[in-house]
């Protein structure tokens, strides 16, 4: 607290929430001196470390002294409100008293308003792209697309809004079978395909990650890349995948905590596997939509093609992510070899978000 006496201080009131939380870790990373406060307590700062000052309620008669005495003791020059009911009442306060305090950011519903202006904006631009790549089949609606880029937006993962446009494009026309999933990290593309998978009816959801150091690292790349594995807890990255899929639990999803490979050998000899809410899942065998994105290196994208794409079925899709790819060519090599060798089994293909996409016969 004693930081806050020194220097400009941004006042964090009523910091009850995790809007106050979020903006005190960033603040304090960013070296910002900040003051909390609260007129209830709030046991989720509390328990992150926090302290934070009594303030009556806005309602109190004795509020206007209280506040004025704070400032007398800290040179407060900003205040964040996360609640939209003091947001504004502080910003009329500020002004009737005419107090040199900067309100930080939108009130929080203007927030939630533009918000959803943007994602909506968002959404229409990309609904175009998601309607040619459906090919005259039923695409999803301007409201569904938007509901997806939402969700997503909450899950850690690189799959950008073209790649995730072109296949929820193409989910309206795969054919029944099996969707399987090579590396999910926390679980961003397999929270889309689930969704489609549901959505147009396609089959169970097969996903499949080690979550182990040995199995991350890519060779291939350079030293200081192979380096950020270290930045992870593969516990954490296993639990933010379940915590991730939670949402969109619809009894039809399998993990495989497996390297490929292994994962590959218990898919092709069994049928059933649990799901994550320990209920049965049935697969097929028949593979219709499959992503790739495990390790890149030019090995392992090559066994993953060799083992997996065997059991695809007549009209099947392959996404292989990265095909273009700042950190290695494995993909790139992986999938140039594929369209060279599988030409006259392929019938159609193109690259969108960084990912190569091949239909086949």
């Amino acid at each position: 607290m004693d930081n806050a006496k020194q220097g400009n201080v941004t006042l964090i009131f009523p910091a009850v929430d995790q809007s106050a939380l979020d903006y005190l870790t960033a603040a304090q990373h960013r070296a910002e001196n900040t003051l909390c406060a609260a007129s209830v307590k709030s046991d989720l700062l509390a328990s992150n470390g926090a302290e934070v000052l009594h303030l009556p309620s806005i309602y109190a008669e004795d509020f206007s002294h209280h506040f004025l005495s704070l400032l007398q003791t800290y040179p407060v020059r900003r205040l964040y409100s996360p609640v939209s009911s003091v947001y504004d009442f502080m910003q009329r306060f500020i002004n009737t008293h005419q107090l040199q305090i900067e309100m930080v950011g939108q009130s929080p519903i203007r927030q939630q308003v533009q918000q959803h202006r943007q994602l909506m904006a968002r959404a229409s631009r990309l609904l175009e792209f998601v309607e040619l790549c459906a090919a005259g089949n039923q695409a999803l609606s301007l409201i569904e697309v938007a509901g997806v880029l939402r969700q997503v937006s909450l899950i850690y993962g690189e799959s950008n809004d073209d790649k995730l446009a072109a296949l929820m494009g193409i989910a309206s026309a795969v054919v029944d079978g099996d969707v399987v999933e090579i590396g999910s990290l926390m679980g961003r593309s397999a929270f889309v395909l689930s969704y489609l998978a549901m959505k147009y009816n396609i089959g169970p959801l097969l996903t499949v990650d080690p979550w182990g150091r040995e199995q991350a690292i890519q060779t291939d790349s350079t030293t200081s890349f192979q380096a950020l594995v270290d930045d992870w807890d593969f516990k954490v990255l296993s639990e933010g995948f379940y915590v991730n899929m939670v949402p969109f639990n619809r009894g039809q999803h399998a993990h495989l905590q497996l390297p490929s490979v292994a994962a590959f050998t218990e898919y092709a000899n069994k049928r059933d596997f649990s799901s994550p809410s320990n209920a049965s899942v049935n697969f097929s065998g028949q593979i219709s939509l499959i992503h790739i994105d495990g390790n890149h290196d030019f090995a392992r994208v090559q066994e993953d093609c060799v083992h997996w794409l065997t059991l695809l079925k007549p009209g099947a899709w392959l996404i292989l992510d990265d095909y273009i790819w700042a950190h290695g060519d494995g993909p790139y090599r992986i999938g140039n070899q594929l369209l060279l060798d599988r030409a006259k089994d392929i019938a159609l293909s193109f690259v969108c978000g960084k990912a190569l996409f091949v239909q086949f016969n």
